[in-house]
């Protein structure tokens, strides 16, 4: 067998191949997500050139490159479409015989992506009705495995988006280009957008022969052998079709290398300096929110005699993208006067995005709870979490507490679940520190399963509660708004629980909100007055449990 001749636009490609996966591995991430802000910002009336700068700078590198020149992102620029290349090369070295996918077949399964696509602009991005958790996308999941800056916990790849992501791995190693060709949204959004460039290749039929090699070697499967000119939005500009014709019958109106390191050099370029323009306006943006920060603080200063925290300064940490931040909170007469981050693990180009605009937003509220910058979201949690770490021990009305303030002095007021009616009782105790803390009494409750709703640190967590021969046998939890990580720390919870037959246990340190969240989701479920040790209401409340005629059959 003849062996395959190693050309300059073949070495070219896998060059810049290389270096785009070692330098900008997220780059498929940040344009996909760069697109989706944009479009939200335009239908909810809220769009602002200097708010979108980052994101307006990614869409400028690579739809305008598109236009003109094609899908030249999916093909050199795309870490997620290089793995699928070294996957299928991978292959190739293991086995020889490939599946083939039917024409027919191949067309009906590159529909899925359209259909995908449309299902995330109109039920995410248009009617917010479906959300996703991050992890739950293999995008998000590769992105944070394949950078030379350091890897984040392995837990992250026990997912949604861990699984979705070895199913991609699996089939790649199967179909050339799998996840292009038939799964990828930013590709159908790059395919219909390709269809008006000027650069395309030309195939004359009258001059080629019976050999179909250029469809063959074609890693998107394009029926290259029925064309004169390749106008299909599938294609990603790898050349492949003109170095495997051996009558030279397949051309490009400008040369293939300088067609693809014109169109690398001009998206990796807007690319960075998307990452250094927006952090400047970002930067002089908080400048001015920092300044109207301190004048509220001033006002706070003046209209209460303190606020509700004790003074000093407090350390706190959290899960970024790829590792821990630590920040530093100073409380001055009561009120969060300075968030500092001592140190983070995260990607600077995402992490200073997010952090001029979460300290600032902390800052201006006096809570940790604000929205996440977008397209930094990772970092986001990971300062907003930090800092409610640090503020922990100043929200906590326990008398270990190391700060330890009242009810009526606490920025927001803790939520008790209402008792509903019901037959069943228990009784309630308090306890050294005044808080409520409700003892379950066994054999009292009527057997079924009974729903329930608590507040965590993001939102609300509702559980089911069965009872068996009056005693709790089993807690799940049905859906929450919490971060994974915390979520999966806090549920050793409902063991303590279970075993005490009691809902006066400890809340599992580093995951107190989840905690609380669900002990509290307990409480409502079985109509037990409870009162949450942290503060929360800040976040929508539910009350009203469901026991008594409540339970599902």
């Amino acid at each position: 067998m003849k062996k395959k001749k190693i050309t300059f636009i073949k070495v070219l490609r896998r060059l810049i191949q290389l270096a785009a996966f070692i330098l900008i591995p997220g780059l498929f991430i940040t344009a996909f997500g760069a697109l989706g802000d944009v479009y939200q910002a335009l239908i909810q009336g809220s769009f602002s050139v200097t708010a979108l700068s980052f994101q307006l700078l990614i869409l400028l590198a690579v739809i305008p490159v598109t236009m003109l020149l094609g899908r030249f992102f999916c093909g050199y620029l795309c870490a997620f479409g290089s793995m699928g290349d070294l996957l299928w090369f991978i292959a190739g070295k293991i086995h020889r015989k490939r599946i083939r996918i039917g024409e027919k077949t191949d067309k009906i399964l590159k529909s899925f992506k359209y259909i995908l696509l449309i299902f995330i602009v109109v039920f995410v991005w248009t009617l917010g009705v479906v959300s996703f958790d991050p992890t739950a996308n293999p995008w998000t999941i590769f992105g944070m495995y394949a950078s030379i800056s350091g890897w984040p916990a392995a837990s992250y790849l026990i997912s949604v988006g861990g699984a979705l992501l070895l199913l991609i791995i699996v089939g790649s190693l199967f179909v050339e280009r799998f996840f292009c060709r038939y799964a990828c949204p930013l590709g159908a959004v790059f395919s219909v957008v390709s269809l008006i460039r000027p650069f395309k290749i030309k195939k004359p039929r009258t001059e080629c022969g019976a050999c179909k090699l250029c469809t063959s070697s074609c890693p998107m499967g394009i029926e290259l052998y029925k064309t004169d000119v390749i106008r299909s939005g599938e294609c990603i500009n790898c050349f492949n079709c003109i170095e495997s014709c051996r009558r030279k019958n397949v051309s490009a109106r400008l040369a293939p290398p300088v067609a693809a390191a014109c169109a690398a050099a001009s998206i990796a370029g807007l690319y960075y300096a998307g990452n250094l323009i927006p952090t400047q306006l970002t930067a002089s943006a908080a400048e001015t929110e920092t300044a109207k920060t301190a004048e509220t603080a001033a006002v706070s200063t003046y209209t209460a005699e303190a606020g509700p925290y004790i003074d000093g300064t407090y350390e706190g940490s959290a899960r970024g993208f790829r590792g821990t931040t630590d920040v530093a909170v100073t409380i001055e007469n009561g009120y969060i006067e300075d968030i500092t981050v001592i140190s983070t693990d995260d990607d600077l180009q995402y992490f200073n995005r997010a952090e001029n605009s979460i300290v600032t937003a902390i800052l201006l509220t006096q809570s940790p709870d604000v929205d996440a910058v977008s397209g930094a979201t990772f970092s986001s949690n990971a300062i907003t979490d930090a800092v409610a770490d640090a503020l922990e021990g100043c929200i906590s009305n326990n008398a270990d507490s190391e700060c330890s303030v009242s009810d009526s002095e606490l920025p927001k007021t803790s939520e008790e679940a209402s008792p509903s009616a019901s037959e069943a009782t228990a009784d309630t105790v308090t306890d050294a520190s005044g808080q409520a803390a409700a003892s379950v009494l066994s054999g009292v409750y009527e057997d079924g399963t009974y729903t329930g709703t608590g507040t965590g640190f993001r939102g609300s967590i509702s559980v089911t509660v069965t009872v068996s021969g009056g005693q709790i046998t089993d807690i799940t939890v049905v859906s929450y708004d919490d971060d994974y990580p915390y979520m999966v720390k806090a549920e050793s919870v409902i063991d303590s629980i279970l075993s005490s037959q009691e809902l006066d246990v400890d809340a599992v340190s580093g995951a107190t909100f989840s905690s609380n969240g669900i002990i509290e989701a307990v409480a409502d479920a079985l109509g037990v007055s409870y009162a949450s040790s942290v503060d929360t209401s800040e976040i929508e409340s539910h009350s009203g449990g469901q026991h008594g005629g409540g339970h599902n059959k």
